[in-house]
């Protein structure tokens, strides 16, 4: 498995992710503590999508949320997807095709250099993707930069545990996490998110691992 080798590269974690859906379910099963459904589902209504609006989907994945994005936009309005792996873009796009989704598409790119228009979407949004970004920082400004004046950007993550006595296993599961997902925990998200936006709102679960976060402004 090229996740848990030191000298797998970013792009090799995750292309074997997208050839491994399964292991990818027991992933995020564990992750969520069981509750990824509701956290998704939370998640997705603080983004808060009307019939006709642009929404972008930072580190899409296999496309799992692309489905619920559209439903929440209509006919009328444009989901667009977008992660660096290579093997993710082709299963998202694979099930875009499947599907037909007309207004849905994704592609390869770093969330640092969205290949996006400024103030050209009304809303953005990342489930467990923002806190594998490296230059962080960088990110949450080039996310920022392609939303309208009033546009929202919603983000569930993930973070070592926060709360005790839930801390007591962080020095096994951060190691273990950090190897198969190129989790980046030094970088606080939270705070990024803070610094650039005027409104942030913040929630957390499972003893402070799990957040979804509201930011805009």
């Amino acid at each position: 498995m090229s996740a848990g080798s030191k000298s797998a590269s970013r792009e090799d974690v995750y292309e074997w992710w997208s050839r491994h859906p399964g292991a990818l379910d027991v992933l995020y099963t564990v992750a969520f503590l069981g509750r990824e459904r509701e956290f998704r589902e939370e998640s997705l209504e603080r983004l808060d999508l009307d019939t006709g609006e642009r929404v972008l989907e930072i580190g899409c994945g296999t496309g799992n949320s692309l489905r619920a994005l559209r439903q929440s936009v209509g006919p009328d309005g444009t989901v667009v997807g977008l992660d660096p792996s290579r093997g993710m873009t082709r299963v998202a796009h694979d099930r875009i095709r499947r599907s037909q989704w007309e207004n849905a598409s994704v592609l390869q790119a770093d969330a640092r250099h969205p290949p996006i228009r400024g103030q050209s979407m009304d809303a953005a949004y990342a489930a467990m993707s923002l806190s594998a970004v490296a230059n962080l920082t960088k990110a949450v400004q080039s996310i920022k930069r392609v939303l309208r004046p009033s546009g929202r950007f919603v983000v569930l993550d993930a973070r070592p545990f926060q709360d005790f006595p839930w801390t007591l296993l962080n020095p096994v599961v951060t190691p273990v996490a950090k190897r198969t997902t190129n989790w980046v925990t030094e970088i606080d998200f939270v705070a990024a998110l803070r610094r650039e936006f005027e409104r942030v709102k913040v929630t957390s679960y499972n003893g402070g691992s799990i957040v979804i976060v509201r930011a805009e402004g």
